[in-house]
């Protein structure tokens, strides 16, 4: 199994390398990096080093937090992009550039508090439901919440997408984006924990509720807070934790570093696929991702009914 870690973590190097390298010099326009104008400079700068970074933070916070609503709620096919989460954090935000439209943090917060809120409603259902039944709810909150930005966003545009990334949001997502992840770390062996059932956790003096509430807060903090900088990008949680599964197991020590590396290389990747394969027009990373994950999902259910 070492000698197996090693060898992903050097394929996972040699990919997210390259593919940081690739991004920096392909796009709408193509250049070398030895011989560079002033305007492929500012290109360079102020438009893809953004950009890049913003993708590498977002891949990795929404794989954690995939994998952190994955041990939370005990299903395989729960990320915030399909649960609600995403969308009601995005339709906070929107709210904030109505009120607030001159402070940019204003949209984190109310992103942040949008998705708590959300998560609080699911957890209201969650002892009701069976774990797909509680999808079921999640995605008919996703649709509210859209169906709700609608009323707004003809009007309104939030501009938050990777195309659009800039230092100042970036800076605020590599800032808390960072900050998140160094606590999924810290607190990832407690989503081990929870494999166990509640009534066992508490025989062992271990407080579920407590378990899951700190989980739960980092997982909506990264992913509300990805959202209000680049938007909703749904299915990332649930590729790169099902794929970490596959090749490590079932430890949340394995899974949550390999879906920070995995998941800032895989949205990088996705999208920098998007800006050259159709250049100069792009099509947009949520757009891949959904063509990606939906097929995933799908296979994931499948297997599931299959062992059943």
């Amino acid at each position: 199994m070492k000698k197996k870690v090693i060898w992903i973590n050097l394929i996972l190097a040699v990919l997210l390398i390259s593919t940081i390298f690739f991004a920096l010099t392909h796009g709408a326009s193509n250049f070398s990096m030895q011989k560079m104008t002033n305007s492929q400079l500012n290109i360079l700068f102020n438009i893809r080093v953004p950009r890049i970074i913003s993708a590498l933070v977002a891949g990795a916070s929404l794989s954690v937090s995939g994998a952190f609503f994955q041990a939370t709620l005990r299903n395989p096919i729960a990320e915030p992009g399909i649960m609600g989460i995403s969308s009601a954090a995005s339709l906070c935000q929107l709210l904030a550039v109505i009120i607030l439209p001159e402070i940019f943090f204003g949209k984190i917060i109310f992103a942040i508090i949008g998705g708590l809120l959300a998560f609080g409603l699911l957890l209201l259902f969650q002892k009701k439901m069976t774990p797909y039944q509680l999808i079921i709810i999640g995605v008919a909150l996703n649709a509210v919440f859209t169906g709700m930005q609608e009323v707004f966003t003809n009007s309104q545009n939030s501009g938050s997408s990777l195309a659009t990334s800039s230092w100042g949001s970036t800076m605020y997502l590599l800032i808390i984006g960072v900050v998140g992840l160094i606590f999924a770390i810290c607190f990832m062996n407690w989503a081990n924990y929870l494999k166990v059932n509640d009534e066992e956790l508490t025989s062992l003096g271990v407080s579920a509720k407590t378990l899951r509430l700190v989980l739960m807060l980092i997982a909506v903090v990264l992913a509300a807070t990805t959202t209000a900088c680049i938007g909703v990008l749904a299915f990332i949680g649930i590729i790169v934790p099902q794929v970490a599964r596959l090749l490590l197991g079932y430890d949340y020590q394995k899974i949550i570093p390999f879906s920070i590396f995995a998941g800032a290389w895989f949205l990088l990747f996705v999208d920098t696929i998007g800006r050259v394969i159709t250049a100069p027009n792009e099509i947009a990373a949520n757009i891949i991702l959904a063509i990606v994950g939906g097929p995933v999902m799908i296979l994931i259910l499948w297997k599931r009914q299959k062992n059943a």
